[in-house]
């Protein structure tokens, strides 16, 4: 993980530079040092201005500061968004000193149009104990296409610097080193021992030793011999005529090591993702299990209640039927048909049926479900959570919105419960209308149709489908006439008691879903998605046509 979000940020932060560099015509020549080799006094030496504060008091630089034409824009599409551009308009940059500003670029405008294609930047130290300066210093040198490595006699060798140049030396970026403050008795030859022993050919010709000076200032830095030298070949190497040719060997170069960390993301995200369909396979399986052992606690729990229940509840339901039921019909439809002259109704609602459904939702006792949910998500976290307290999957399954509470339980189980009523509603409507006489006087009447979904709805509720079919056949099967709208009438009671147990236990399996498409989503949002794999491909592509 580390390595993965190393990559990620550098590949981030090293796109911009490279998109940024393409769309601008500029040179970056930029000084890297550490702290008190002297590099802002090479810095103005090199401008030919004193831009830079340089001194004894150290660290001098507090930001980096740019020398650039004052026709180029160095504007909103800089790629290190965390710096604030600061333009200093100085017609006479001899007579400006800047120590840079912290948070800021600070940009340093110039006429002279032998410099026009080129930025020359200094950078606060290497070693700087201030974690921000050393990390411009590493962004700044990543917009380089030049690099002028400065290091004092005493400190050249030092690990942090000596470390950075080997860096330098092993990417293959344009350098020039200056090796200030230098004793008579140190030759470039020393100097080129030393690093062959680090496994660092240097080349002589890019290696310049600067004597030290007493009271060194500007004036007298650029009157050395050995800096007068380096100062030729530096402009020399960096002129206009040869800045297309430069720029596409450094296209090229930022190209190939850019490339080949997209390919190391790109192996790491195919392998993330290989471990997210692993993950989520082995997720699958723990809902598979627990699904089942829903059902099985619901019919565990449940059995011998249900089966007390629906056999006392039938019974009083067909209780009601007797041969006088005809004769008892005409005798109330007599008695009310004055009172539908009138314009006065006996036509029943349904509140007895709501009523009923309530009463069956109140009783439903949702201890089974619960215990199944908090079974599954120990499971998860014992077999799915990383070790890594810190990485982002750990930190996924703890969100507080990760786990169902048990208000959202129960707030799900009464919309599924509502849904099924719903249904059951309409599936009874639908089987009363228009139906024949002799289908009507089959089913007996719709007050016992309707206590039947009741019944059915609430054994359904209470896990005992099988049983529910039992009863039927041995309660029912009595006060079922031979004929075929007899059968219809248990037929269909047996049918919707059936889908009702279906609808009802898809119900309570998708509370269990709900709980385990959480996770999935979780573990999906640390995930890289097919879209920026695509894009980060076609990128990749891009750069292979460059290389």
């Amino acid at each position: 993980m580390p390595e993965f979000d190393r990559l990620k940020k550098s590949i981030k932060r090293e796109c911009s530079i490279f998109l940024y560099k393409r769309a601008t015509p500029l040179l970056w020549a930029v000084f890297l040092g550490g702290t008190g080799t002297g590099k802002s006094l090479c810095f103005n030496a090199l401008c030919g201005a004193d831009i830079s504060e340089s001194g004894v008091e150290r660290p001098k630089t507090q930001g980096p500061i740019a020398y650039l034409h004052e026709t180029k824009l160095v504007n909103e599409t800089f790629p290190l968004t965390d710096l604030e551009i600061h333009r200093i308009e100085s017609p006479s940059p001899d007579k400006t000193r800047n120590s840079g500003i912290s948070g800021h670029i600070s940009i340093i405008e110039h006429k002279r149009t032998d410099l026009e294609h080129l930025a020359i930047v200094d950078t606060p130290d290497l070693d700087s104990l201030e974690i921000g300066n050393r990390e411009i210093a590493e962004v700044f040198y990543l917009l380089a296409d030049i690099i002028i490595f400065v290091a004092s006699q005493e400190k050249y060798a030092d690990a942090v610097p000596s470390q950075f140049f080997q860096r330098v030396y092993h990417e293959g970026k344009p350098y020039f080193f200056l090796i200030n403050k230098a004793s008579p008795e140190l030759t470039r030859d020393e100097v080129v021992r030393f690093f062959r022993e680090q496994k660092l050919d240097l080349t002589t010709d890019h290696l310049y030793p600067i004597p030290y000076l007493k009271n060194a200032s500007r004036e007298r830095i650029t009157e050395d011999s050995e800096f007068t030298k380096f100062k030729r070949v530096f402009f020399d190497f960096c002129r206009s005529d040869r800045f297309m040719p430069m720029r596409r060997d450094s296209e090229r170069h930022e190209a190939r090591a850019l490339s080949r960390k997209i390919d190391s993301l790109l192996d790491q995200v195919s392998c993330e993702n290989d471990a997210v369909e692993e993950w989520l396979g082995i997720l699958a399986k723990l809902y598979t299990t627990n699904s089942h052992e829903i059902t099985t606690k619901l019919e565990q729990h449940y059995k011998k209640t249900s089966q007390d229940h629906l056999q006392r509840e039938i019974k009083k339901i067909f209780a009601k039927y007797d041969i006088l039921r005809k004769p008892r019909g005409y005798v109330i439809r007599i008695i009310t048909a004055p009172l539908k002259l009138l314009g006065i109704t006996t036509e029943k609602t349904s509140r007895d049926h709501a009523k009923e459904l309530h009463k069956v939702r109140r009783n439903i006792d949702i201890t089974p479900i619960l215990l199944v949910l908090e079974q599954f998500n120990q499971q998860v976290l014992e077999q799915l959570s990383p070790e890594d307290e810190t990485s982002p999957l750990y930190l996924e399954l703890r969100k507080p919105d990760s786990v169902m509470s048990e208000k959202e339980i129960r707030i799900r189980i009464e919309e599924e419960q509502d849904k099924l009523a719903h249904w059951l509603e309409e599936t009874f409507a639908d089987m009363t209308r228009g139906l024949s006489k002799t289908k009507e006087w089959g089913i007996y009447t719709t007050a016992i149709l309707w206590g039947l979904m009741i019944i059915s709805f609430e054994i359904v509720l209470l896990g005992g489908i099988g049983i529910l079919e039992a009863a039927l056949d041995t309660i029912l099967a009595p006060f079922v006439t031979k004929g075929s709208a007899g059968l219809f009438a248990s037929r269909e009671i047996k049918k919707i008691a059936r889908e009702l147990d279906q609808r009802y236990r898809a119900g309570l399996l998708s509370i269990l879903k709900e709980q385990k498409d959480r996770y999935s989503r979780g573990a999906l949002s640390t995930s890289t998605s097919p879209e920026t794999i695509e894009m980060i491909r076609s990128f990749r592509h891009e750069l292979g046509d460059i290389i």
